[in-house]
């Protein structure tokens, strides 16, 4: 293809718009992978520059997304991801016609941090399980999240998350029937490099960070949770 170099419009906007129009025709669909800048430079017979300004624009446009070492994507639906008072990661994502899963890593004990004490009404220093576990949507990973818990009140909370690989299915078997938010709290920051590891994404594009409470029907905390998730792939939206 041999873009007209006297039409008034820029070479990097020709092949900008040519690529615009493949994504709402459906000729490149959302998760496929674009061509090279190498092939997309021969395809339209412009240098690599000219390709890299157009690709720079449509990532600024939210339509494509780069990840490094492979390749440039079409961007898949953002998932609005819901915080009110009933906050449940599974009902979200089913909730918006979409394939969740969510995974055990790991667990650990370790003493309160003043964070965790004043979150579950505990002392400081006294002994809490830390659960690790990631969240996927549509088999790409969205989500890590560190959940912790009271051992004095939850002493088989990680037996029970890891057999469930769900949280509020392993609370509902240790006797908390259902539970609500308290107060949840967002920031945006770039990932540590453990951080982008786990969510498959590079350390130069920022995560979405929140922190919360969960409490119980007489409102006595259950959970403190600090949730980081890949921002390409998700809004928090706040309902009342």
């Amino acid at each position: 293809m041999v873009l007209p170099r006297r039409s008034g419009v820029a070479l990097w906007r020709q092949v900008q718009i040519h690529l615009e129009r493949q994504i709402s025709d459906g000729t490149l669909k959302p998760g496929d992978r674009l061509p090279t800048e190498a092939q997309l430079s021969a395809q339209f017979g412009v240098n690599r520059h000219t390709v890299r300004r157009a690709l720079a624009g449509m990532e600024e446009r939210g339509q494509i997304r780069v990840e490094q070492g492979r390749g440039t994507f079409v961007q898949e639906q953002v998932l609005a991801y819901r915080v009110s008072v009933r906050t449940r990661f599974t009902e979200n994502i089913v909730g918006a016609n979409r394939v969740a899963q969510r995974s055990y890593v790991d667990s650990s004990q370790v003493a309160a941090t003043a964070a965790m004490a004043e979150a579950l009404d505990i002392d400081l220093g006294a002994p809490v399980t830390c659960v690790v576990m990631v969240g996927d949507l549509d088999g790409q990973r969205i989500s890590q999240s560190e959940h912790f818990f009271s051992v004095e009140r939850f002493p088989d909370i990680a037996e029970a998350i890891r057999a469930d690989e769900s949280v509020t299915l392993a609370l509902r078997r240790l006797g908390v029937p259902d539970y609500r938010r308290k107060w949840t709290r967002v920031a945006a920051r770039m990932p540590s490099g453990r951080e982008a590891e786990l969510l498959g994404q590079p350390r130069t594009r920022p995560i979405l960070v929140t922190e919360g409470v969960d409490v119980d029907p007489d409102g006595r905390p259950i959970e403190y949770g600090v949730t980081r998730f890949n921002s390409d792939w998700v809004q928090i939206v706040f309902e009342p």
